[in-house]
């Protein structure tokens, strides 16, 4: 009887956990990789090309995690107050424009009556350029999310749009505040 019970609970495990849908979280380690910031950033403006027909992020969800991702990196005061370049006052202040792309493609396969697997995966680009009266730093970023979005009878797995969004656009500004230290570094 003894023996009975533990292997019930290790096959429940099993059963649920493998049916259990994971996401692997991607660390982008942006922390602190200036001193101190030497630059003042000005997030301007926010374009979006979106070419996907459910996945959809604002220009103020972009400006927000990009503040804070740049914030991140200790390297940047970061304003979201609208300036244009002509009204800066120092070589250290910078008017950022963003370019964002959003793809999405869906692969869809039957296997059977009873399960339909679908699979979609979204690719959100960043392109920014920071600019100062004639100097431009240009940096960009691609992410990509690939999604399980199988029906058992009918029946979708749970979707976490939310988080999907959340993490595509938190590892894209991360890679995307990255390559803009290293487009800064090389501007010295």
């Amino acid at each position: 009887m003894k023996l009975i019970i533990p292997s019930v609970f290790i096959s429940l495990f099993l059963l649920f956990s493998g049916c259990a849908e994971k996401k692997k979280v991607i660390y982008i380690e942006n922390r602190g990789l200036c001193q101190s910031p030497a630059t003042t950033l000005y997030i301007h403006d926010v374009t979006i090309e979106n070419n996907s027909k459910t996945f959809n992020i604002s220009a103020n969800e972009i400006k927000l995690s990009l503040a804070d991702s740049l914030s991140e990196t200790n390297c940047y005061k970061v304003q979201l107050a609208d300036k244009d370049a002509s009204s800066l006052e120092n070589e250290n202040e910078y008017v950022l424009n963003s370019k964002v792309s959003i793809f999405q493609d869906k692969e869809v396969v039957e296997e059977n009556i009873f399960k339909k697997e679908e699979k979609e995966r979204i690719t959100l680009f960043i392109a920014l350029t920071a600019n100062n009266n004639g100097k431009k730093v240009y940096a960009n970023a691609k992410s990509e999310l690939l999604t399980d979005k199988s029906k058992i009878l009918g029946v979708e797995k749970g979707v976490d749009a939310q988080g999907d969004k959340e993490m595509i656009l938190k590892s894209a500004t991360k890679k995307v505040s990255i390559a803009l230290t290293d487009g800064f570094s090389k501007l010295k």
